[in-house]
């Protein structure tokens, strides 16, 4: 199994021992890369290929979902978060900015160790939060909050529509639309349409459009 993995973790003890972990599955430790923060990573990313990257939340300089994002647009590679976080809005925050599941730092070596091999092969629990209770779906079904108009200008604004463009497909105002897509945004737990779009695909929201 030979993999170039990235570990962010701003701790010196933590980092050096999941450096151990990942270099205890591979055949060559040079494959290990280690950062003690996002910018450090990027800057590893842009030298060359990576093929996993284990990242803490909390970092000096760019952290938690800023980090997740800044990764996600430069490269390709599966994310695993693994953080001392509690907070399941933050964790669900993390799995909506792209990591792939999110690991407690309170599990054991070996059940962390089982997870970064899993990850290695690509066979990690879809948005999951693993924590030594057990894996937990963090996404809260926000999706059924919506109504039925509010599921239409969803399914519209996935497909690339502006909010002009809804408003003439619906018979609805300028105004309107964005009034919903403010509740809409709110219900998903989103900033912005581009989450918004991430959110949507996934809680596998459609409303059903005439014309």
């Amino acid at each position: 199994m030979e993999k170039i993995v990235l570990v962010v973790d701003d701790h010196p003890l933590f980092r050096k021992a999941l450096v151990s972990l990942v270099e205890e599955l591979q055949a060559r430790p040079g494959n290990v890369i280690a950062a003690a923060s996002a910018e450090e990573g990027l800057a590893r990313v842009r030298e060359g290929k990576v093929d996993l990257i284990l990242l803490d939340l909390s970092l000096p300089g760019a952290a938690g979902v800023d980090a997740i994002s800044l990764f996600r647009r430069a490269c390709a590679a599966p994310i695993l978060v693994v953080s001392a976080s509690e907070n399941r809005q933050e964790i669900a925050a993390a799995t909506r900015a792209g990591a792939s599941a999110v690991v407690s730092k309170s599990v054991s070596m070996e059940t962390l160790k089982e997870l970064t091999k899993r990850a290695m092969l690509g066979a990690l629990p879809e948005q999951g939060w693993i924590r030594p209770a057990g894996s937990l779906n963090v996404e809260d079904k926000a999706g059924r909050g919506l109504t039925v108009r509010q599921q239409e200008i969803a399914t519209l604004l996935m497909t690339g529509y502006s909010n002009k463009e809804i408003g003439m497909r619906l018979g609805l105002a300028e105004i309107t639309v964005k009034t919903h897509l403010t509740a809409i945004f709110r219900l998903l737990g989103v900033v912005n349409r581009t989450q918004a779009v991430v959110a949507i695909r996934r809680y596998g929201i459609c409303g059903e459009i005439e014309g």
